[in-house]
């Protein structure tokens, strides 16, 4: 299942990623999970691989329309990862709560408030500020 129309230019980067992965769980150099299925921890680094993905491409598309400077766009690519992470691990009133901390917190390392909330609103579908 792939989770985005990976541009084609990316597939080949991510598909090496990929089989290098599986050959270091294969060689032991990476850990393997108790159930000792490497096919699927596989399958389960290049779903995260294309997740990071899609979120980089909509998190250049909310701040290229906000007008946001390139050179800041990691910081908030940083704080999508953490919102994406904290959407897999809670939801209603407790992923609300979270959001509003991560809000606050990337707001104090010095990030644009109004970006913070449109990457919330636009890519989660989240107002933390309510």
């Amino acid at each position: 299942m792939s989770l985005l129309p990976t541009c084609p230019a990316r597939l080949p980067a991510l598909d090496s990623a990929v089989s290098r992965y599986l050959r270091a769980l294969r060689q032991g150099a990476v850990p393997c999970r108790a159930d000792r299925d490497p096919d699927a921890q596989t399958a389960n680094y290049r779903q995260a691989l294309e997740r990071n993905e899609l979120r980089a491409a909509q998190v250049r598309q909310v701040l290229d329309s906000i007008g946001v400077p390139p050179v800041q766009h990691l910081a908030f690519r940083r704080f999508a990862l953490h919102l994406d992470k904290l959407c897999r691990k809670y939801s209603g009133r407790t992923l609300k709560a979270r959001a509003r901390l991560a809000l606050d917190y990337w707001t104090a390392t010095g990030l644009d408030p109004s970006a913070l909330r449109a990457i919330a609103r636009e890519i989660f579908s989240l107002d933390p500020s309510a």
